[in-house]
């Protein structure tokens, strides 16, 4: 993901935002009757099916098999109990937050614009501790700085409604069709 190199660049095309959730990123992959939970890069141990302990039976049956969803884990109480959802006696409750579907039975959808991949995503009937990341029409970059300033926010994440998913060897490809501004905390 690029970050906006200067407040004064104009994104063209049709682009919407979200909130940038402070977490550690998650692909969520529904394998036959099974749903598993892997981390992504630099993690030394990235299958966390059996430790991460959440309610599965609603992705069970709303995902088709052979599907991948990017997401991210987060906690009730911030990112610092993110470890806790991995213990036995966990200390915060679970939010994953998705956002996006790399395949959807069996077909890879990086081609696909974000647009349809987003409409695939609002079909589907997620369920606590499960959420579709909202998104917003982008119409003022200066109007989002307001209203994000007040808030705990890590910052927000630009995409172009038309941009593609391109897969690298570790993760997704960074192009020039998703920003992020992150704001200091």
């Amino acid at each position: 993901m690029q970050p906006i190199p200067y407040f004064g660049e104009k994104l063209e095309g049709d682009w919407v935002y979200e909130e940038k959730i402070d977490g550690w990123r998650l692909q969520i992959i529904k394998v036959e009757e099974e749903i598993k939970f892997f981390g992504r890069r630099l993690t030394k141990n990235p299958d966390w099916t059996e430790k991460l302990k959440v309610p599965r039976e609603n992705l069970k049956r709303i995902l088709p098999k052979k599907t991948i969803l990017d997401s991210e884990l987060y906690s009730d109480k911030g990112r610092r109990f993110i470890p806790s959802l991995f213990a036995k006696k966990k200390k915060a409750e679970p939010l994953i937050y998705i956002f996006d579907v790399i395949f959807f039975e069996g077909e890879f959808l990086g081609n696909l614009p974000l647009k349809k991949r987003r409409k695939i995503l609002e079909s589907l009937n997620f369920k606590p501790p499960f959420f579709l990341l909202p998104q917003y029409k982008l119409v003022s970059i200066e109007k989002i700085l307001e209203n994000f300033r007040e808030t705990s926010s890590e910052g927000v994440v630009f995409k172009e409604l038309n941009s593609d998913y391109r897969l690298g060897k570790e993760c997704p490809l960074v192009t020039e069709f998703w920003r992020k501004l992150k704001f200091r905390r």
